[in-house]
């Protein structure tokens, strides 16, 4: 369990395709494909990470979903219960000797206290919002890195890095340890991370699409790099209204849910910012098609026959 409290609540299963059993079918949600070019190993590792961070997004998702169900068991529970009986809520206080005790510090009648747990769940919707985003950032991070590692040559230009670019031909060579140089391209990589969380998601996203040259897969007609990087920008808005605590829904954000890739999103300009279970829906369901296409990107990125090969279907079915 992690410090945000994330625990694994989906779980995957990795099925050699010597194994794969049609009949039942298994639900396939992520290719697994050796590259064309041993050099492009890391798509490989990418590919591995997808299956990794779709249970972690999922996961969040349900964890809150729980958490919203918890309100509405709870307020049922106290509608059922009979007066006079009191919800009551305690905390710490210090007593006059120096001494720490719990004290009642609030109190309600069941009706009351079933009203209130009903209330609670724009908070828990802002704040389950906000942590499956922190997802989609660890994630999109996650995966640069990767590729930064297997490929960190933009990363180590310019005379401010010719003693990185000497020690990476120094552990080629075996002139030094490679754990030293290790050591040294994932603190360049820290130092480049720390840069970009000022950037905004999408245009680092956009950069991670750029460098690794992954494209929208074969078959995807409406969607690509450009509008996925478009529906994170309005994501990352949502959540840094939440954040900066904005009661009121900006016209930027009513522009945003007039796009066609805003997801589904219904903002209106004006109205107050209250987010519903509707909306970490939307998110979860962005993420999940997401790391599918970046998966069948990735397949097609390290195995430029299974490209040629889909592209040229899809010219079939159209004649």
């Amino acid at each position: 369990m992690t410090a945000r409290g994330q625990f694994d609540l989906v779980g995957h299963s990795l099925i050699r395709y010597e194994e794969l059993v049609i009949d039942p079918l298994v639900r396939i949600e992520n290719w697994i494909v050796p590259p064309e070019d041993p050099q492009d190993e890391w798509t490989r590792t990418l590919m591995k990470m997808v299956g990794d961070w779709r249970a972690v997004l999922r996961s969040t998702y349900i964890r809150w979903a729980m958490a919203i169900n918890g309100l509405h068991v709870a307020a049922s529970k106290y509608k059922e219960e009979a007066e006079p009986k009191k919800f009551t809520v305690s905390s710490i206080r210090a007593a006059r000797d120096g001494t720490a005790r719990t004290e009642i510090i609030a109190e309600y009648s069941f009706k009351d206290a079933a009203d209130a747990h009903l209330k609670i769940q724009p908070m828990l919707c802002a704040h389950g919002f906000i942590d499956i985003y922190a997802g989609l950032e660890e994630m999109i991070f996650a995966m640069y890195r990767i590729y930064w590692i297997a490929n960190p040559d933009d990363l180590i230009k310019g005379t401010e890095f010719a003693k990185l670019r000497k020690l990476r031909r120094a552990a080629s060579a075996n002139e030094v340890p490679k754990a030293e140089w290790d050591n040294a391209i994932a603190a360049r990589i820290n130092q480049w991370q720390r840069k970009k969380l000022y950037d905004g998601l999408d245009k680092v996203f956009l950069g991670f699409c750029q460098n690794t040259s992954l494209k929208a897969p074969a078959g995807y007609i409406s969607t690509s790099p450009d509008t996925w990087a478009e529906s994170i920008a309005g994501v990352s808005l949502i959540r840094n209204l939440l954040m900066h605590g904005e009661n009121v829904v900006p016209e930027d954000l009513e522009t945003f849910c007039s796009k066609p890739h805003s997801l589904g999103f219904r903002f209106v300009a004006g109205e107050l910012l209250r987010l519903t279970i509707l909306d970490l829906q939307l998110l979860e369901e962005f993420c999940d098609a997401l790391l599918r296409a970046l998966n069948l990107s990735l397949v097609e990125l390290a195995r430029p026959t299974v490209r040629r090969e889909a592209v040229a279907r899809l010219q079939d079915d159209t004649k």
